[in-house]
Parts: structure tokens; sequence; C-alpha cells
């Protein structure tokens, strides 16, 4: 039975922005679409992130934010950070180990999609990420697009993760009147994990609609209040964080007044994710709809291979995932040559390594304890190596393949992160490594577009000054 007779309710906002502009030094540098603002971050900070870290909104939710997100706040706006980050410590003060913040994939990629080292990595990075930012260890894991399968799920019980967030529509055998749960997934090898179940219909209807609700109060009173009837002893809603004040402007007042006031006016206490890990034990075992995202789409295909419609071709996706599958490809063999003489596990040494440097060591440091009878030129090898190697991390962020034009920012991106790699593996190297990427780009076609793949490659060696051709 619950630790809390009262109904739950959770509101929780995922934070993101894709990665973009220059992949050597990160900068995203003028948009001027975003005028009056420098660009896109800085203009949803001043519309969305600050406004509801001023307001208080980060003590009542639970969140999640994309590490290119989150660093760019510390970087480039402090005081939204500090409050996103002080809201989080300040719970897990009162409620110790629950907080309010979740962790997430490192460069925020389609889990199910990567290869499974790749998996591990990116989930050890976004764990020491969070740890980072956040002073402790999570408890809760945000699936990036909330792409899900059963390995992937092992992965973060291997890696000490207690639970996760999916829709309900990815989860069978729900009871009847629904409810976030929580359930329990069984995994391979006795283990499992907990899942809730997002409320898909009114985390809609905030996600697309709350400019029409009428308010917090109208609509907790006479939505989710009579919602309580048939929704279990948890509410979950789960949306993008940006709808607050960015995709609609000033209903970051909405949510506060939701989760402030006007929730517990409809019955329910306000919890973090957290907090009903601690608080509620899993009702029953269900299971989950396999390699399924929150999208409509069937499997995984709108970031896998593409869709084709009536008025929509992104098949161009499948040709981008191989040439870029077979950049990674590429700086993977010379990595793992150099390292596996020594009798190191190249990918066990991987996922060491921004741990590492976010513990405090410099990457010398790092390549000088792990493998000290490098020779100097080696030393630099590998120091390279791995920098190019979070390049190639870099470009499978799901933006790269939410990205429906085919020249669209997210795609040249992931592109020029792949050409950046792959020159600053042959300067190193010594090897000639500019023979697959163009070929494999040369197919990157779309019937709505005359730009390919190549042309993008071209512009990202020229606009960076790339030693790719050289």
């Amino acid at each position: 039975m619950s630790k809390i007779e009262r109904s739950s309710l959770c509101v929780h906002g995922h934070f993101s922005q894709p990665p973009r502009g220059n992949p050597m030094d990160g900068s995203i540098g003028a948009e001027p679409e975003a005028a009056p603002y420098l660009n896109w971050n800085d203009r949803i900070n001043q519309t969305s992130y600050w406004p509801n870290a001023e307001i208080g909104n980060f003590k009542h939710i639970s969140f999640s934010f994309s590490e290119g997100l989150i660093k760019w706040l510390e970087q480039n706006a402090p005081a939204t950070y500090q409050a996103i980050t002080s809201a989080d410590r300040e719970a897990a003060a009162a409620h110790s180990p629950a907080g309010n913040a979740l962790a997430t994939a490192y460069n925020h990629i389609i889990l199910p999609l990567a290869r499974r080292r790749d998996r591990r990595t990116q989930i050890i990075w976004g764990i020491a990420a969070f740890e980072r930012h956040f002073g402790r260890k999570p408890l809760g894991f945000w699936l990036p697009e909330m792409a899900v399968d059963i390995e992937t799920l092992s992965m973060l019980v291997d890696a000490g993760i207690s639970y996760t967030l999916l829709t309900s529509k990815q989860l069978h055998g729900l009871p009847y009147q629904g409810g976030a749960g929580p359930y329990k997934v069984e995994l391979p090898g006795g283990k499992s994990i907990t899942v809730f179940a997002r409320d898909d219909a009114l985390s809609s209807e905030l996600s697309f609609n709350v400019v029409n609700l009428g308010g917090a109060g109208h609509w907790a009173r006479h939505v989710l209040g009579p919602a309580r009837k048939n929704a279990g002893q948890i509410t979950l809603l789960a949306t993008a964080g940006e709808t607050f004040g960015h995709h609609f402007a000033g209903e970051e007042q909405f949510l506060h007044w939701l989760v402030t006031h006007e929730a517990e006016q409809a019955g329910y206490r306000v919890l973090s994710l957290d907090q009903c890990f601690l608080a509620y034990t899993p009702i029953q075992t269900v299971q989950i709809e396999e390699r399924s995202t929150w999208g409509d789409y069937r499997g995984l295909t709108q970031w896998a291979t593409g869709i084709t419609t009536e008025s929509l071709d992104t098949t161009w996706k499948g040709a981008l995932r191989r040439a870029l599958d077979n950049a990674a490809s590429d700086v993977d063999t010379v990595y793992e040559e150099l390292v596996t003489p020594f009798g190191l596990d190249p990918w066990a040494l991987r996922d060491a390594y921004l741990p590492a440097l976010f513990g405090g060591q410099t990457p010398d440091e790092f390549v000088k304890e792990h493998v000290p009878s490098l020779k100097p030129e080696q030393h630099e090898m590998l120091k390279t190596l791995l920098q190019a190697i979070r390049l190639t991390q870099r470009m499978y962020n799901s933006y790269t393949f939410t990205d429906n034009q085919i020249d669209g920012r997210q795609p040249r991106y992931a592109i020029a992160c792949a050409a950046a790699a792959l020159s600053m593996a042959q300067e190193v190297t010594g090897r000639d490594l500019n023979d697959r990427l163009p070929a494999d780009l040369a197919v990157v076609t779309s019937a709505f577009s005359s730009v390919t793949g190549a042309d993008m490659l071209r512009d990202a060696v020229r606009e960076f000054g790339l030693s790719l051709f050289n």
C-alpha cells in the first residue's frame, strides 16, 4: 500500500536543444531568425528557461536536461543554471535521496539504434554529467524520444538506474483504469526496472493546447480533478519543457499555478518522480512495446530509415545514418588499433574518459595514467583520437534524424562532426581517411532538395577549415 494516501501528481519536463554551429569549438554563433536575440538558445532561455527558473517551477516538477543544453546554460546563462541545479539540491536535501532531476543519454542519441558499446558509453557519460551538475547519483533516466528496448533497460539497470518513464501506449498489460503505476518490467538475468506510465491524453493537452485550456485553475477543476477517479494512485504528465514559455508564450504561469496551488485544490499531492519511486512499490508487471518511441510511427523508422507519406519522404535518413556509421567505424578502428596492443579494453577506456575529465583530470593526465608506456607521439595520437570519438558520438544526436529537411541545421551539423573527426584522426595517424565519407554522402539525396550530403560535406570542410581533403 502507498505511504501516501492522497492521489499524487507528477509533472515532468524534458528540456533540450539541438547541437549546431561549429563542431570544433562548440560555438553556436548568430542565428538571425532568432532576433532580437543572438541565437535560439539565447532566445529560448529568455522566454522559457529563465522565466521557469525565476518563478520557481523547477522546485516543483521533475525535469531532465540534455547535456548540450545544460552545459550551454552553465556557460552562457549562469543565473538560470544556478536556479535549476539549486532546485534539485534543495529537493535532495529535503527528501534524500530523491531530487527533482533525471539523467539522460550524454549526446541525446536514440539508444536502441546505437551499437551496444556506444549505448553503454552514452549511459555512463550521461550519468557522469548528471553527477557533475547535480552532485548526486541519479535514480531515474530519461530515454531520448522515449525510445526503448529490453537491452537498453538492462543496461540502465547495470549502470545503477532504478526507473524510467514511458508513454502509456508503449506498455502492455496496464490496468484498465490506467494510472502512472509504478510498474515493474522484468529483464533477462532476473533483473527488473521500475517504469512510470505517462497519461498520454492529458500530456498531449498540455503539449499542444495549453493556451486554450482556460488557465490552470479551470483545467485542474474541470479536467484534472475528475480524472482522479480513474487514474490510480499517480498521474504523470510529461512533455517538452519548452512548452511553457517558448512554444506558448507566458505559459510558465500555467505550470506555476498548477504545481503550487491548483493541483492540490483538485485533490492531488505534487511529488517528483524520485519521490514517487521511493514512496510507491510497483503495482504489477507490464511489458514494453519493443523498439518503440513516443511518436505515432511504429518502430524506430522515423530515426532509422526515414518514412514516406503522401507529402513527405525522409528516406535519405537511412543513407545518412550509414555514412555516419562508416565514419565512426573508421575512427574507431584507428583508435582500437592504437590501444589494444597495450592490453587495454579500448571501450572501457573510452567509458572512463569523460568521467575522469569531469572529475578534474586533464586529457594529458588521463592518457598518462591509463597508458603510461605510450611514446610521446602515441600519447598525442590517443589524446586526439579520444576527442575525435567525442565528435563521432555527437553525430547521432536524435535531432539529426528528427529534422525532416535534408539540408537542415542538424544533418549539416552531423556531417560536419564526421568530417572534423576524420580530419583529426587523419592528421595524427597519417592515414588517408577521406575516401568513404564523400562516396557515402553522395547518395544522401532527396526529391525535395537539390542539395546532397556530398554538398554539405564540402560546405563543412570549407566553413570550418577542415583538413579532410588535404
